[in-house]
């Protein structure tokens, strides 16, 4: 099977392609290399080469502390036209959705699939992965599955988990601004969510793959500080807990009844030895 891979560059495709390049034959080209919105671009990219599958990673906006560019609405939908349209006709494909369709400027606890479109995301990044699952919504050949949080190897060092973890590492506080819970799913999850994915088609094309413990900001800080025998501060500067960030998971257990989530403990210690080796092997 020959899978198109968008995005590698970014955290989602890098671990992707590090997981699947054994696996199955990829063509991962960059943005640079394949210019997505340009419907000359990808019609000449897909007549070139027999493409079976599409896992479609790339996408602009969404990132934290980064204003969205005016064209991210315009920008994310080109790119999932053109695929749709260039595609063999057999070819399936996996789009990422996000928490953010359901408009993150609320508490989201636990929301169902069938809540997209309840509301319409202020932002753009949130409005335009709305947008997309709206269009794909009856499609057979096209699954959409919905990230909340992702962690794990490769993360910006900005992200919670890393970001704790280095504290704990390098014996600094673990500051946050707000406490909120969130639904992180491991790297490795995903992979296998993924991989399976490729090889089973699903009943519902719409899914959440979240897990089913949601956890807390402190209580990843706490986890991470059980890793060490100095155990950093944990300091809260607004005590008042933030929006909830949650998905309800009922559609990907029933697709993927044999799936078992990575606990935060275990993942969390996976990654804080491996961003540990690698501090140790730069010395």
């Amino acid at each position: 099977m020959k899978i198109l891979l968008t995005g590698s560059g970014g955290f989602i495709g890098k671990n992707l392609k590090s997981y699947l390049q054994n696996k199955y034959e990829l063509l991962t080209p960059r943005s640079y290399e394949l210019d997505l919105t340009n419907a000359n671009d990808v019609k000449n990219y897909f007549s070139k080469n027999n493409i079976d599958f599409i896992i479609h990673c790339g996408s602009t906006g969404g990132a934290r502390g980064i204003a969205d560019k005016d064209t991210t609405i315009e920008d994310n939908l080109a790119m999932v036209d053109n695929i749709l349209k260039f595609k063999k006709s057999d070819s399936r494909v996996i789009l990422f959705g996000s928490g953010a369709m359901y408009d993150k400027s609320r508490p989201l606890h636990k929301v169902k699939e069938e809540q997209i479109g309840e509301i319409i995301p202020s932002d753009l990044y949130g409005k335009s992965k709305m947008l997309i699952s709206q269009k794909i919504k009856n499609r057979e050949d096209v699954l959409c599955l919905n990230i909340f949080a992702c962690y794990g190897y490769g993360e910006k060092e900005n992200r919670f988990p890393s970001y704790a973890i280095d504290c704990v590492l390098n014996n600094n506080d673990i500051e946050i601004n707000q406490n909120v819970i969130f639904d992180y799913l491991f790297v490795e999850d995903m992979e296998k969510i993924i991989e399976y994915f490729i090889e089973n088609k699903p009943n519902d094309n719409i899914i959440n793959i979240t897990p089913t413990d949601s956890i807390s900001l402190v209580e990843i800080s706490e986890i991470v500080n059980s890793f060490t025998d100095k155990p950093s501060q944990i300091k809260i500067k607004n005590p008042i807990m933030n929006n909830e960030y949650t998905g309800d998971n009922t559609k990907l257990k029933n697709n993927f009844p044999k799936l078992k989530f990575t606990t935060m403990q275990e993942g969390l210690r996976k990654l804080y030895l491996y961003k540990k080796e690698n501090i140790i092997s730069k010395v």
